[in-house]
């Protein structure tokens, strides 16, 4: 049995992208460890135990991790969108006789 190839050759444009999931995911870490040094760096209040002050500034400062993550992630993929390369690229196809 033969097969037949056939090759197409196109221009396309190939360009780098961030994965905004990890730059988020990252940005709501840093904003759980700021909220643990927050927790202990002021004195303690009777009226909440370090626990609720801990899940009310992880709350805060996880949003706000994720979020200036997110605003990195758009200012990294602004900065590749400029660096763009067309190149030439080949597909091949084989099909059977």
């Amino acid at each position: 049995m033969s097969e037949k190839e056939t090759v197409t050759t196109e221009q396309v444009v190939v360009r780098r992208s961030p994965k905004f999931l990890t730059f988020m995911v990252v940005g709501i870490i840093f904003g759980i460890i700021a909220a643990l040094i927050l927790t202990f760096a002021f004195p303690n209040n009777s009226e909440f135990t370090l626990t609720q002050i801990f899940g009310f500034m992880m709350l805060i400062t996880g949003t706000i991790g994720g979020t200036l993550g997110l605003i990195f992630a758009l200012i990294v993929d602004r900065y590749y969108s400029r660096h763009v390369t067309t190149v030439t690229a080949q597909k091949t196809e084989v099909t059977p006789d």
